[in-house]
Formats: C-alpha cells, sequence, structure tokens
C-alpha cells in the first residue's frame, strides 16, 4: 500500500497542473491516469491557447482568465507555445453589429484589439479568403498539449511526486463515511494498487461523475461532443478565427507542420461512445474553407473527436454554455473540478490547491505562474528545422524523430505502448500517420527487449486499428493511395492477416 497526502484521478492539463502545483508547494501527492497524459480532451482539442476574444461577447468571464492566462504561459511555457498571434476574419454577410459588439467586448475585458484592413490581412496571412472585408488581430498562439502535460508533471516527478499512468482507478475506498483512498488496476500486468490518502481530487473531465459516483456523491455537467482534423501542412501562421457568434468549423489553428480545424459541438451522453460523423467532417472543411479557400483542396490527414466537460447547462446551444469552471466539495474527502479550458488550467489548478491548503491549514502561495517549466531546454520547438542534427538516424520522416529520441523515451520510462512514444516526440503524427514509422519504433522496442515480437506484432495490429478509426473519415485523393500502400505493405509483404 502506497500512502500519500494528495491522491490526483486524472491526467490532462488540469490533473498535472495541479501536481506541479502541489510540488512547487511541498505536499506529497500522487497522481493516477487510466491512460497515457493528455489522453481526454487536453489531446483532442486544437491547441488554441485562446486570447480570450472568442469569448468577448458570450463569457467574459471566461475571455478575462484565457486572457490572463495566455500571458502567463506565454512567459512559462515558452517551448510549448508558439506565439502566432490570430486574425478573426469578417466575410461578405457576416454581421457589421458582431462586428462592434466583438471589439466593445474585448475593450472591457482588457484584450488588445486592432481592427485591420483587408489588404493588411492578406499580408499577414497570403491564402485568406480574397473577398475578406476586414480582420481584427488579437493575441491568439498555438500550444502543444502533450507537451504541456509532460512539463508540468516533470516538476512533479523532480520533487517526488508519485505517477502512475496506465493504471485505471476501480473503488474509492471509504472509512466512516469518508474517502481515505482508491484502487487502481495496472493496465499494463493486471496488478493490483491501493493507494490512501487524506483528500483525493477528481480531475477526470468528462469522465468525473462516473469517479464521483464511486464514492456514492455526483458532478452534474453537460458533455459536449467536438471534432476537428488535421491538415498535412500549415496552410497559415496565425490562427485564423471567423468573426461571428461561436459556431461549427469556424477555427484554424497552425500547430507544429499542421493545421488543425474545427471544431463542432454536439451534446453526448457517454464520453466512452463517441465516434465522429462525415458530416462534421464537411462540415469543418467546408467552413474553414471560407476563410482559407486552399483549405477545400488540401489533404486532410485525421479526424477525430474529443468530449469537452462543460458546467451543467440548459442551454439548447452548447456553443453558448459557459466556459468556466467549478470546484466541488463533496463534503467526504473527495473533491471535483469541472468545466474550464485548456487555456485556463493552471488557474485552474491554483484555484484546486488552495483549497486543499486551506483544509490543511497550509499559507504556501502559488507560484505556477512566475517559475518557468521545467524541461523545456530538451525541447526543440518549431520549425521542424531545429531537429535535423541527426539525419542518418530517421525513424520517422514525417516529424524527423531519431532512434536516439526514442531509444530516450524508452529508457525514460520503460513504456511497453507506442502511444506513449508517440506523445512525447510526436512520432506517427505526420501524414503518414504512423504507417511508415509505427513498426520501426517497434522494432526497437524489441532491440532494447521491452517487448518481444509476438506482443510487437500485438501492439502494431491493435494501433493499425486505432490509426484506421482516425483516417478513415480522410479516405480520398492522396490519402486515400497512400493508405492503399500502407495496406499493402501491412497485409501483403508483412501478412499481417495472416498472423493470429
Amino acid at each position: 500500500m502506497i500512502k500519500t497526502d494528495v491522491i490526483i484521478i486524472g491526467g490532462g492539463a488540469t490533473g498535472c497542473g495541479i501536481a506541479r502545483d502541489l510540488a512547487l508547494r511541498g505536499i506529497p501527492h500522487c497522481l493516477v491516469e487510466k491512460g497515457d497524459f493528455a489522453a481526454g480532451a487536453t489531446g483532442a482539442c486544437h491547441g488554441l491557447l485562446h486570447s480570450g476574444g472568442r469569448y468577448a461577447v458570450t463569457d467574459p468571464q471566461a475571455a478575462r482568465e484565457c486572457y490572463e492566462e495566455n500571458l502567463i504561459l506565454r512567459r512559462i511555457g515558452k517551448k510549448c507555445v508558439e506565439q502566432t498571434g490570430g486574425l478573426f476574419v469578417r466575410l461578405p454577410g457576416d454581421s457589421k453589429r458582431f462586428r462592434e459588439v466583438f471589439l466593445k467586448g474585448c475593450e472591457e475585458v482588457g484584450i488588445p484589439a486592432e481592427v485591420l484592413s483587408s489588404t493588411k490581412a492578406f499580408d499577414l496571412v497570403p491564402n485568406l479568403n480574397p473577398e475578406i472585408e476586414e480582420a481584427i488581430r488579437v493575441p491568439d498562439c498555438s500550444i502543444d498539449p502533450f507537451r504541456l502535460c509532460l512539463l508540468n508533471i516533470r516538476t512533479s516527478e523532480l520533487r517526488g511526486g508519485i505517477i502512475f499512468t496506465r493504471h485505471k482507478v476501480t473503488e474509492i475506498i471509504k472509512a466512516h463515511g469518508r474517502c481515505i483512498g482508491i484502487k487502481a488496476i495496472d493496465q499494463s500486468t493486471g496488478m493490483d494498487k491501493e493507494i490512501h490518502g487524506n483528500i483525493i481530487i477528481n480531475a477526470t473531465g468528462a469522465w468525473a461523475n462516473i469517479i464521483a459516483s464511486l464514492a456514492g456523491s455526483e458532478v452534474p455537467m453537460t458533455l459536449v461532443k467536438g471534432s476537428l482534423v488535421i491538415t498535412n501542412h500549415r496552410l497559415t501562421n496565425m490562427v485564423i478565427s471567423r468573426l461571428r457568434h461561436p459556431s461549427d468549423g469556424d477555427i484554424i489553428v497552425p500547430n507544429e507542420a499542421v493545421c488543425l480545424a474545427g471544431t463542432t459541438s454536439l451534446s453526448v451522453e457517454d464520453p466512452d461512445r463517441i465516434s465522429m460523423e462525415y458530416p462534421e467532417v464537411d462540415t469543418i472543411i467546408s467552413e474553414a474553407g471560407r476563410m482559407i479557400p486552399h483549405f477545400n483542396n488540401t489533404r486532410i490527414i485525421r479526424a477525430f473527436s474529443g468530449v469537452r466537460p462543460l458546467l451543467k447547462s440548459q442551454k439548447i446551444d452548447s456553443h453558448e454554455i459557459s466556459r468556466g469552471f467549478r470546484i466541488i466539495n463533496h463534503e467526504n474527502g473527495l473533491y471535483s473540478i469541472v468545466g474550464g479550458k485548456l487555456s485556463t488550467f493552471r488557474l485552474m489548478a491554483e484555484k484546486m490547491v488552495d483549497t486543499i491548503m486551506a483544509s490543511f491549514n497550509l499559507k504556501k502561495t502559488c507560484e505556477t505562474a512566475e517559475i518557468s517549466l521545467d524541461g523545456q531546454e530538451e525541447l526543440s520547438g518549431y520549425p521542424l528545422a531545429k531537429r535535423l542534427a541527426d539525419l542518418k538516424n530517421i525513424v520517422c520522416e514525417c516529424e524527423l524523430v531519431t532512434r536516439g529520441d526514442v531509444e530516450r523515451i524508452i529508457k525514460q520510462t520503460s513504456t511497453r505502448n507506442v502511444g506513449d512514444i508517440q506523445h512525447r516526440t510526436r512520432l506517427g503524427m505526420g501524414p503518414c500517420q504512423g504507417g511508415f514509422c509505427t513498426f520501426r519504433a517497434l522494432g526497437i522496442m524489441n532491440d532494447m527487449s521491452v517487448i518481444s515480437p509476438e506482443q510487437s506484432m500485438e501492439i502494431l495490429r491493435n494501433f493499425l486499428q486505432r490509426r484506421y478509426k482516425g483516417i478513415r473519415h480522410a479516405l480520398w485523393g492522396d490519402q486515400l493511395r497512400e493508405e492503399q500502400l500502407v495496406e499493402y505493405i501491412y497485409l501483403g509483404i508483412l501478412a499481417m492477416e495472416k498472423s493470429k
């Protein structure tokens, strides 16, 4: 049995941010995540570090929080933030009245907003629709959610935090009506772990009510599915948003060597039972194509969905539901934190840890806004040219990941999951979507005696199934031709259909 002070359930941005904050305040803690870091909404977002502009009209408080956190994250997380800037573009037919309301909202919140002529906007983003009437520049940025989680968790690890990924919580242990610990199963080995703590934090996002129910508690939420598509290259070096009330398909975000576009907004009941729909892909491409016409002809390499854990609301249009957050004290040793956005994860963590410190009657203040994220010196950042030092040992040509990168992650994590390597190196995130590099990474894992040949084949088979789920809504043109090549390699040359 493991004993600690605080148990965090959930390894998304909020959970990792809480672990970092606890570490900096000297509070012993243990984080448990059923998958890898950023396995939920954090890893299924568009990677936009909001300026707050999107919410300046509909949700001023969330807008203010986004802008203030934008400034902080640009300062403390330089290697996972690209200061792209953003443009809200007005197309023919878009409301001029909304333009005025938008500018007034930005002014009241304190978000810098500069009105640009269409000519100036074209100078900044040549691919823009030539029919745009004007644009408003705001300080939107692009952020890497996987790196963000890993850098936050690094502080926890350096200061004695206990981290268990791929451990699923199966029970919340109670004594005399109070939550005193958890039981979790190691999904790699099937072994059980029992962890005891004084306080349990439920930071599981869309799964918060499921976890709370293990303690006989409830978390009221509205679950909203958002879908996105990824292009095979950057169509813009700035974040592009539509100057209108928030709607489907009105954001394009450059991230590393690609662009992400979305999102949609559909209410769902079960976060484990969601799927991408073809009409969503059509809507996103069509709407993005109105802002950047070339989007209609570019190659889409993946489509995916995530679930937003929003505060409970009776509003019919999910776009209008607040992006604020809430901390729930279940009065039994369990706390839940729900709502919010990736952009406000640090603030959410600060408020959650403030609450915990008060319960411990401790007064050490939060330092996460002043101290830079640990581990950034190991990151190359964008552009990819920064990764050209070792061209002789490239494993993933799309993202320029080397054999040394893969070996380093295997040694650091002792992982048996190729997805863990992907999240830490971007291996397989390019146009081939892992088709030409995953088997190489598995070969390295086999060479290092981490997995057996039989295990590597089973892992590869499962990976290909997950990969197909992500690309099947983008199978036309060049992407379809490449998929036919990948299928021939695995089913024809490697005869995987005959391996059982």
